[in-house]
């Protein structure tokens, strides 16, 4: 994949309608982009359809990424997993499984991986450890890995300085290692 240096060109050569910008744009990031679609979908023909509007999402809103707001690759990943989102909360969706056959096959009385997680040591002793955090690194942390956010959203949602926020996540990340350890 290419650097962020580079993205950030062809970026901007698509917001001047480059069409050569958007190809490059393309090759470049097109494989990293599908895995993720594939990976939320599980299915390669959605993740093509998601694929193939994104980049037209991209080439008609090239205009109105702000490099100070993040990186390409994150607001292009933004793009793309919103659109998963929107592909997997559409009632009219097509089911693989629709009369449930195949899901009653392979159902069993085992616990899901969050009740396992829940009820395991590692769980409990990370609980213990985020309790021991600060409440904006404890919150700040949350709100990363459990709502996958980014810096910058952490920071609006938080209505802290970017700067902060960062250092809350680094420092906290630290404390659990160190905890943890």
């Amino acid at each position: 994949m290419a650097d962020a240096a580079r993205l950030q060109v062809l970026i901007a050569g698509c917001a001047r309608a480059e069409q050569p910008a958007l190809a490059e744009l393309y090759r470049a990031t097109a494989p990293h982009l599908f895995a993720l679609a594939t990976r939320m979908l599980r299915r390669r023909d959605l993740a093509e359809e998601v694929i193939q509007e994104c980049f037209v999402s991209v080439w008609d809103n090239a205009h109105r990424y702000a490099a100070d707001e993040g990186q390409v690759m994150t607001w292009m990943t933004r793009i793309v997993r919103n659109r998963c989102i929107d592909v997997l909360r559409r009632p009219d969706r097509e089911q693989a499984d629709p009369d449930g056959e195949i899901t009653d096959a392979w159902a069993d009385e085992a616990p899901g991986p969050l009740a396992r997680l829940e009820s395991s040591r590692d769980g409990a002793r990370l609980a213990e450890c985020l309790k021991q955090l600060v409440g904006q690194q404890r919150m700040a942390i949350a709100l990363s890995f459990f709502e996958d956010l980014s810096h910058s959203e952490i920071a609006a949602r938080m209505t802290a300085p970017l700067g902060s926020v960062k250092s809350w996540v680094r420092r906290g990340l630290e404390r659990l290692k160190g905890c943890l350890g």
